[in-house]
């Protein structure tokens, strides 16, 4: 019986190396698939809610701005009221002075009543007008602060949300490198350099999909 040479042995080995290998080869280019669709899936996914945040952030941001403008604008005319009530006193007109007093909305006139309480005319250490903060409030200075801190912690949400997406994005990468270097181990002859593709492709999906199991759905 003819003794099998030497180059004869190793090709049947290479063979049956290549035999297994071919599988897992197989196996690991469609969970990579899987892996690359779910990934791009989710990246998508979280760029949209990332859109939508930012699209709540700047309404909030408009809201705010339209409040503090509205507010600003009451409160000019509020003390145009109060100056001409002052001026009406001042002349004696008691009857005009009652007009624009009646006429002060609610925050106002109690605004009003807790600065005459403290007897201006008389009592130098009262407060100069109505207006200061401890008697008198913007109106709509609460509403706009809060469509502030919500406009904050929207624009917070987006960028996480945002900085999601991109890690779900470079998972898809790492997928890719996975696929490639699978598919070559695939036709490369000489074991010594098919090992190593397929054990780097190998530990590619490791990291990628234990990546993929840390991040938020």
């Amino acid at each position: 019986m003819e003794k099998p040479s030497d180059l004869q042995v190793v090709r049947d080995h290479e063979l049956r190396s290549k035999r297994w290998v071919e599988p897992i080869v197989a196996l690991l280019m469609a969970l990579t698939t899987i892996g690359t669709a779910w990934c791009s899936y989710q990246s998508a996914a979280w760029t949209r809610q990332s859109n939508r945040l930012m699209n709540e952030y700047n309404s909030l941001e408009r809201r705010a701005g339209v409040l503090t403008l509205q507010g600003m604008q009451a409160a000019t005319i509020h003390t145009a009221m109060f100056m001409q009530l002052l001026a009406a006193q001042q002349a004696g007109d008691e009857k005009l002075r009652s007009f624009y007093a009646e006429r002060f909305p609610p925050d106002v006139r109690k605004a009003y009543d807790a600065w005459l309480a403290q007897k201006p005319f008389e009592n130098p250490n009262a407060d100069p007008h109505p207006f200061v903060p401890n008697l008198y409030q913007m109106p709509g200075t609460r509403e706009a602060a809060e469509a502030t801190t919500n406009a904050a912690r929207k624009m917070q949400d987006a960028r996480a949300a945002g900085n999601v997406s991109g890690l779900y994005l470079a998972n898809t990468v790492l997928f890719a490198a996975v696929l490639f270097f699978a598919n070559a181990a695939g036709k490369f002859e000489q074991r010594r350099v098919r090992m190593p593709a397929v054990c780097f492709a190998v530990a590619a999906f490791a990291f990628a999909i234990a990546r993929t199991m840390m991040l938020p759905r």
